[in-house]
């Protein structure tokens, strides 16, 4: 996806990028990934394109298909589910559980089709069904000169969300690289086409110089990223490894911040912003506290779209203390 969470291999002959980013495929020829043990993985895209063609009502029911499957095949990743709603949802019972978590593969495997379409296909043919509510709030925060910051979370339909939001707005996100070299070249060249600007997450300099300049940068905050880069704040009421240095950023550049949320509907995808009063930025707690309850919100209008299948908790707050996973 566009905004997957990954690791990126060391060896792969990329070297860093500036400001202590991550390796970038932007300036390396295509040369190396065409080497015969990369040929499985073109043979992939390929067929990725041939699916991408497919209409967008097939799409749906074929990626409910292949959620289906994935729910009965991919154990490992039920059961991080299952873990994180148990965490989440304790009073939930646990046939409410298993049929929340059966429609979120469901809500995965959809989200695989669009990521397609946002691969191979113009996003332009999906704007009659696309709704977008709040985008003057953008526009307002922008009139300040300071940037803005617009804060979601990671749900199943992250990549073709971001796809059309970009029709609408210049938004500057963060991704990370993948672990496969070639999916890392083409994806870094598709998001060139689809964004304006796009920041490695690493590369915090890029990330103050687009709100100097008075542009929108995109954070999904909601991932565990280590004890390193994190604070501990309550999510679901479970304390949890909370990205910390989002309102640094927000102290120092003094940007208005606007929570986002997006989903797929019946008929296509619904995409809202909002805008936060006061964020504490002063306060690194306060402002994860802050954020865990802004995705809170998200997540219960359309919970089945989550990622519940990514470790959450992964980091405990006492260091001794067993993964819940």
């Amino acid at each position: 996806m566009l905004f997957s969470i990954g690791i990126n291999k060391p060896g792969n002959g990329y070297s860093a990028d500036i400001n202590m980013a991550n390796p970038s495929t932007r300036n390396k020829s295509i040369r190396p990934l065409l080497h015969p043990r990369f040929w499985l993985v073109w043979l992939g895209m390929g067929i990725a394109y041939l699916l991408s063609h497919i209409s967008w009502p097939t799409q749906q029911r074929l990626g409910a298909g292949l959620g289906i499957v994935l729910y009965y095949l991919a154990h490992r990743r039920r059961h991080i589910c299952m873990t994180n709603l148990d965490i989440c949802f304790p009073d939930m019972g646990l046939e409410e559980k298993r049929e929340l978590a059966r429609n979120h593969f469901i809500s995965m495997g959809k989200g695989f089709f669009e990521t397609l379409t946002c691969w191979f296909q113009d996003r332009q043919k999906l704007l009659p069904q696309t709704k977008l509510t709040g985008d003057h709030l953008v526009r307002e925060a922008l009139s300040h000169g300071r940037g803005c910051v617009l804060i979601g979370g990671h749900f199943s339909s992250i990549d073709i969300c971001g796809s059309l939001l970009a029709h609408f707005l210049p938004v500057h996100p963060l991704y990370k690289l993948q672990s496969n070299p070639v999916i890392n070249w083409f994806m870094e060249r598709k998001r060139d086409e689809l964004y304006k600007k796009t920041i490695e997450r690493s590369n915090m300099r890029e990330v103050i110089k687009s709100l100097k300049t008075n542009n929108i940068v995109w954070y999904a905050v909601d991932q565990d990223y280590g004890r390193k880069y994190s604070v501990f704040a309550p999510f679901f009421g479970r304390q949890c490894a909370t990205l910390a240095h989002v309102g640094r950023v927000i102290k120092l550049s003094k940007a208005p911040v606007i929570a986002i949320d997006y989903y797929r509907t019946e008929s296509g995808y619904q995409l809202d912003m909002r805008m936060v009063q006061e964020f504490p930025a002063e306060d690194e707690i306060a402002a994860a506290t802050l954020m865990n309850r802004l995705m809170e919100e998200n997540i219960v209008r359309h919970p089945e779209q989550y990622f519940w299948s990514h470790r959450r908790f992964k980091t405990q707050q006492d260091p001794s203390a067993p993964s819940p996973y």
